[in-house]
Order: C-alpha cells, then structure tokens, then sequence
C-alpha cells in the first residue's frame, strides 16, 4: 500500500497502514522514538485502540492503532489543530511510512552484488534482502527487458516482472516491498490463532505478488 493523507474530517490524517496487527505499531511508535527522537507524554490504551501522544517540533500529535483502522497519525487537537499541525502530520507521515517499509531491508551480502550479471543477464543495479527471509533483485539492460526485477520470498515463492524504465521500476519494488512485508506481518500471529479468513488472505497477498 501507499501512504493515505485524508483531509476530510477537518484536520489531516495520515494513515500508514489500513489492516495490520498491534506489533507493527510498536514497531512505528519505536522508530518515532529512536528515528525522530520523538517522546510519548501520554498513552490511552485500550482493548481495541491506542492514542499515544507526543510533540514533534512545535506540533501535538497522536499516533493511534484501532484494531479495524490500522495505524495513522493525525493532530492530538483535532480541528483546533494549526495548519502547521497539519502540514506536520503529513511531513512526518510521509517519513515514517518509508521508514517503516524499509527497516527490514538492506542490501544482500552488504553490497557486493551491485555491478555483477544478474540472472536475466542483466547488469544488478539494486539488490536488497529482507531480514525475516525474502530477497529483491533489480538488473538493467536484462535480456528480456530494460529492467528486470527478480524476487522471492524463501520456501513460498519466486518470480520475475519486467519494467521499461528506471521510474517504474523503483515504484515497484517500493510496492514489492510493503506487499511482501504484509506476508510477514501475517507470520506475527501465532499458527494456533490462523482461521480459515488468514490462510484466504495469505493466499490473496502471495497470488498478488506473482500476478504481472
């Protein structure tokens, strides 16, 4: 998914992430501590939703998790909100979502695949690896395409997509890598708490990834 900036409640809200689980926010509220050196001055909990609060320059801002919503940020104060509280929300949102998204990721064998034919005897021009067990591969000048992008996630899939220029092809791993992050949120639930609606999801989130 992208990031969702909405402005229709009266203030800007901007929702990182639609449909996952209570680790993937406190995962977000650590980056905003570790990352941004943001610190939470108050915390509402409940069974199904979390508001913790805390400033980021000038501004009063909320991170909120609802168990059916997803994760989004938006002005502590609501519509009495400044426009430089709004201007805010969407600034850090559009920040912590990438953050999110890549903190998995890093460069495989610490780079030093970058340069080396690929196996679409293409030039490798991005080569990442997810810590949880999944690897990206990007080559130039491929043998089928000006770009081919080379994935999988290991034990469960592989497959190859093909771009023609250097904008589409960073959108798509931008997209591979926040779909093949929501494979492994879904591993965060325990097996004996997988019904039948997460095995249909599961297999909805992988037929997405190799469908071109």
């Amino acid at each position: 998914m992208e990031i969702k900036i909405e402005k229709n409640k009266g203030y800007t809200e901007a929702i990182l992430d639609d449909d996952c689980g209570f680790e993937k926010f406190y995962r977000t509220a650590g980056l905003l501590e570790s990352v941004f050196q943001c610190v939470f001055t108050q915390k509402l909990d409940d069974q199904d939703s979390l508001y913790w609060d805390f400033e980021y320059k000038e501004s009063r801002l909320t991170l909120h998790y609802n168990i059916y919503m997803g994760i989004s940020l938006f002005p502590t104060r609501f519509k009495e909100a400044s426009s430089s509280d709004n201007k805010d929300v969407e600034e850090l949102g559009a920040q912590l979502f990438i953050r999110v998204r890549d903190q998995d990721w890093h460069n495989f064998e610490e780079g030093k695949t970058i340069g080396e034919k690929g196996s679409e005897e293409g030039e490798i021009v991005a080569d990442l690896e997810n810590v949880h067990g999944a690897r990206i591969t990007v080559e130039h000048n491929s043998a089928t395409a000006p770009f081919a992008i080379t994935y999988g996630i290991y034990g469960l899939l592989f497959h190859v997509h093909y771009k023609s220029d250097p904008e589409k092809a960073g959108e798509y791993v931008a997209w591979l890598k926040a779909r093949i992050n929501k494979v492994f949120d879904m591993y965060e639930f325990p097996e004996n708490h997988r019904t039948e609606e997460w095995y249909h999801r599961h297999d909805r989130l992988v037929h997405e990834l190799t469908i071109d």
